[in-house]
């Protein structure tokens, strides 16, 4: 008996209609973004006391949130209806990440057919899967592997020829970043490695010319690696066995949610992938939620041998 979700998505994301209509609104938030990262890192740098260090760090890694926000409207060609600005919006947003806008564009869509399926259950341990790796491979990924993988495959495809997809693929069963390769084609691996390029001329001068001690750069994004990592599973770990309900939407403070550009809506993101940043809050039943810090706490458990009894998968609002 097959416990695998069937997905109602195609295997390439539609063009929608109205897509990018945010898009002067995007622009504007992307250069707030520019000077807030400089910003952030300058007052870090500059920070006399590490009591003074610990909030400005919140901020920033908060305020990356929402550059990844800005990227993931890229993903799904929201951030301007022109694909060309689209595009860039992407890459600038990619640049400040650490890593190349279409090896997560990509990963992405992905993400959305397979969600929940095995390939996207780091909770689990399925029969054909070894336990001590799987909880390495989890922690590794939670605690900011998920973020250092994205910064060091891009560089490491320059020296990794296309043909090499076929093998990195066949890990997909059970690992949703091994899986997404089947989406690339020759053109994405080219335009990837060309980001990369970029992504090491613009950190390589940043860390050659850049006002910013490179002791600073690596203290906040150590807190960023790990704040967006444990981001990217906290909406769907423990969650239906459903392609498109197996997340939750997430109840923060106004302020970060905010500086997420409302990434919390992640449940209702997945119901209307075509909906605008923007207009997401509006769209959200927010009943329909639990609170950040208990899907926190939830972050921390380790992976358990995958249940026969799969109710204690059913949602649980409060």
């Amino acid at each position: 008996m097959s416990f695998e979700p069937q997905s109602p998505l195609p295997a390439v994301e539609p063009v929608y209609r109205g897509l990018g209509r945010y898009g002067r609104q995007n622009l504007v938030v992307c250069g707030a973004q520019i000077v807030a990262w400089a910003a952030l890192l300058t007052a870090i740098d500059r920070s006399p006391s590490v009591w003074l260090t610990i909030p400005l760090l919140f901020v920033f890694c908060a305020v990356m949130q929402g550059v990844f926000t800005l990227m993931h409207e890229y993903f799904h060609k929201n951030a301007h209806k022109h694909p060309a600005t689209n595009y860039v919006v992407g890459v600038v947003g990619a640049l400040l990440f650490g890593t190349s806008a279409t090896l997560h564009r990509i990963n992405h869509w992905g993400h959305h057919v397979r969600n929940r399926t095995s390939a996207e259950r780091g909770e689990f341990v399925h029969p054909g899967e070894g336990y001590p790796g799987k909880v390495l491979l989890y922690y590794f990924a939670t605690m900011g592997g998920l973020w250092l993988s994205g910064v060091l495959f891009p560089v490491a495809s320059l020296l990794i020829p296309y043909r090499s997809v076929a093998w990195l693929r066949s890990k997909a069963e059970f690992n949703t970043y091994s899986a997404a390769f089947a989406q690339f084609g020759p053109r994405d691996w080219t335009r990837m490695r060309v980001e990369a390029l970029l992504l090491a001329l613009f950190w390589g001068g940043i860390l050659a010319w850049g006002p910013w001690r490179w002791e600073t750069l690596a203290v906040a994004y150590v807190a960023f690696a790990y704040h967006w990592s444990v981001l990217q599973w906290i909406y769907h770990l423990r969650t239906p066995l459903d392609v498109v309900e197996g997340a939750y939407n997430l109840r923060v403070p106004t302020p970060i949610r905010l500086l997420w550009l409302n990434f919390n809506c992640n449940l209702t993101h997945h119901r209307h992938p075509a909906l605008p940043w923007q207009e997401l809050p509006a769209k959200t039943d927010w009943k329909e939620s639990q609170p950040l810090w208990y899907r926190y706490g939830l972050m921390w458990l380790p992976p358990v041998p995958f249940p026969e009894d799969r109710s204690g998968l059913e949602k649980r609002y409060f």
